[in-house]
């Protein structure tokens, strides 16, 4: 009877699959025992699954295969001037739902220890791109000799902010782009041509 039980429980790379597919179509809010026994076409009680632990591992998943795609992206143009477009270009309007996806996990990583780790591991990556591409064009004199830490910080911090607002639709996507490119041509003194929108095309 007790073999019997084990058997029928639904493998962790089963479960773990399901979430990550919630969290990409409804967001890591939607995730549940009910939610995932429903995905797996199965009962409740056939899932040994921790909830919380399940939903920070899937989101670290996810956190560390968008970077991989940004730091592809960003690094496939070849001045630092280009890659830093290119990046401003992603962190604005980013290609699928990441920033409400985003948003829901700080949200609940506020009682879930292991999702706030993973939330913030994924910030520190995020910087760790910012800043090297701050170094790199110091280097080439592509930009101003500046703190490339502060700068990715200060980057950083204002995406969160500007990410928020699209996420209820407050700002156009090009409003966005210009309160980015702005603080950047500033800090780094960039010069794209007067015409924004035709610079960031």
């Amino acid at each position: 009877m007790l073999g019997r039980r084990r058997e029928n429980v639904v493998s962790h790379d089963a479960v773990l699959a399901a979430a990550t597919e919630i969290i990409q179509a409804e967001g890591p809010i939607a995730v549940t025992l009910d939610r995932l026994a429903r995905a797996l076409d199965v009962r409740a009680q056939q899932l040994e699954v921790d909830v919380p632990a399940v939903v920070a591992e899937a989101y670290r998943a996810l956190s560390v295969a968008e970077l991989g795609a940004v730091r592809r992206a960003v690094l496939a143009n070849p001045s630092p001037a280009e890659q830093m477009r290119a990046l401003l270009n992603w962190l604005a309007t980013p290609p699928e739902d990441s920033d409400g996806i985003r948003l829901e996990a700080w949200a609940l990583a506020r009682h879930n220890p292991a999702l706030r780790q993973a939330v913030k591991d994924g910030e520190t990556a995020w910087h760790g791109l910012v800043a090297s591409v701050v170094r790199r064009g110091a280097r080439s004199n592509d930009f101003l000799q500046a703190d490339a830490d502060e700068i990715a910080a200060h980057l950083i911090s204002l995406v969160d902010g500007i990410n928020a607002y699209q996420t209820i639709g407050y700002r156009s996507d090009f409003d966005r782009m210009v309160l980015l490119t702005r603080v950047v041509q500033a800090e780094l003194g960039l010069a794209w041509g007067p015409d924004l929108a035709e610079a960031l095309a």
